[in-house]
């Protein structure tokens, strides 16, 4: 067991130091060496781990994807699927507000993905889930009576895009506060769905 947590720690001891590398020198200018000696291990060690920086990033987007992926899996926990909504959009957002270094790397990763097949396709499996979890969520507000009868996919497009839009609004201006932005959120996207009398 010990062997396992040594395994893990070397692993997250590597990413986060993939993740400084890349974005003090820029993805390009990175070399597997800078990674390694910034790691603490050896070349050959950290080759025995990943095969190439390709790779590092890879697995940084997907460690990075599993920290949203507990928000979603909490929400759909809360008592009724406006809380787990509003759960979700306040945690999403806190999450990158509070990991700056995570946001920083996400939109580095971004510019990646067209020159990456492996990550542009994990992009787009990770975005159709986001957007199956909204559509799905909408659904189930809707046969449990939550919400009226609408168009689920619009509602699960609209608010997803409008809440990684936001992001870079609220990093560039201090002014918009999360309690604000959620409450706007609240009023823009689930309260013209919400049945009456609730």
């Amino acid at each position: 067991m010990a062997k396992k947590e040594s395994k893990e720690k070397r692993i997250n001891d590597i990413t986060d130091a993939a993740m400084e590398i890349f974005l003090e020198k820029g993805y390009e200018n990175a070399t597997m060496e800078s990674i390694a000696k910034n790691a603490g291990i050896s070349k050959g060690g950290l080759y025995h781990h990943f095969k190439s920086k390709d790779m590092i990033l890879m697995f940084v987007n997907q460690k990075i994807s599993k920290n949203i992926e507990k928000v979603m899996y909490t929400s759909m926990e809360m008592p009724s699927v406006k809380e787990g909504l509003l759960f979700y959009i306040e945690n999403y957002l806190r999450y990158w507000l509070e990991h700056p270094v995570e946001t920083t790397f996400l939109f580095l990763s971004i510019t990646k993905i067209l020159d990456n097949h492996e990550l542009l396709k994990y992009y787009q499996q990770f975005t159709g889930d986001y957007m199956k979890y909204f559509e799905e969520t909408f659904k189930m507000g809707v046969k449990l009576g939550e919400f009226i009868p609408h168009d689920t996919r619009t509602s699960a497009v609209t608010l997803a895009a409008a809440l990684d839009g936001i992001i870079c609004y609220m990093i560039l201006d201090k002014q918009l506060k999360l309690e604000e932005v959620v409450k706007r959120f609240e009023e823009k996207f689930i309260k013209p769905i919400e049945k009456q009398g609730l």
